[in-house]
């Protein structure tokens, strides 16, 4: 890892602005630790599992009207069992899942 490696609570309190370059800045292996470390922290050690999931509903009909982004947040929030208190924390884990998946499996997405 970098000096410029940000811990996964950094990830949680940093600007939504730099959020998505920090990411594509990341390697594969500091992306998945994060999300890792978020769902550990969300009560989850079952990252494979969760991320299997995130896949299969991707790979869903997506008629219902949510967006890929707003599928894998709510996935995430359903899979993961302590309630998060900051409704964002959904949507950076998702940011995180969905840039570990883009590059991983381009096909999915």
């Amino acid at each position: 890892m970098t000096q410029n490696t940000l811990s996964a609570h950094e990830i949680i309190r940093i600007k939504e602005s730099e959020l998505v370059n920090k990411l594509k800045e990341m390697t594969i292996d500091e992306l998945e630790q994060h999300a890792q470390t978020i769902m550990e922290d969300m009560g989850s050690n079952n990252y494979s599992g969760i991320m299997t999931d995130v896949m299969k509903c991707l790979k869903e009909d997506q008629s219902k009207g949510y967006s890929r982004f707003e599928m894998v947040q709510k996935k995430l929030q359903d899979s993961l069992p302590n309630k998060a208190y900051m409704s964002d924390i959904y949507a950076r884990l998702a940011a995180i899942v969905m840039t570990i998946i883009s590059r991983k499996f381009q096909d999915l997405l």
